[in-house]
């Protein structure tokens, strides 16, 4: 994969948290998937374009989560909730529009899609993708979470 397609996902995602939560985030260097990677939540939008088939993931761990959703909603969860894991679907929606824009704008020929939302202790992430993933973490305050972009 061209680390250009990965600067707009990174890019997407610091306005995307800091507009929708008032949340400063920080991209940590960018790492292969390895087993080790656990989550409470994850939303995916497959992608399937002339230049690029594959998969984006945003994945959250349980604490990150419910504080991100908390500042988003401005009001305190404690649990993790049907509705509540809508909002990674939300998240994951804008943050692909803004990084779709720029890479249309580069011939990318990206499409709308709509994202779908897993839960659950220790949530691993599998891609269909026949390549490895790459993992770009964001730290917060309150803990790392993660955008997984994998590729056919």
């Amino acid at each position: 994969m061209d680390a250009s397609f990965f600067k707009p996902f990174v890019e997407g995602t610091l306005s995307t948290l800091k507009v929708q939560c008032a949340i400063e985030v920080r991209p940590n260097k960018p790492v292969l998937k390895s087993d080790s990677e656990k989550y409470a939540v994850a939303s995916t939008i497959g992608i399937n374009s002339p230049s690029f088939k594959g998969t984006v993931s945003l994945c959250f761990p349980k604490p990150v989560f419910l504080w991100v959703m908390s500042k988003m909603f401005g009001e305190p969860y404690t649990e993790i909730t049907d509705d509540l894991a809508d909002g990674a679907a939300e998240l994951l929606n804008i943050i692909f529009g803004k990084a779709k824009v720029v890479l249309n704008e580069n011939g990318h020929g990206l499409q709308m899609a709509i994202p779908t939302v897993v839960r659950g202790a220790d949530l691993e992430i599998f891609h269909s993708a026949q390549k490895q993933a790459i993992v770009l973490p964001f730290e917060t305050s309150e803990g790392i979470f993660a955008l997984e972009i994998a590729s056919e």
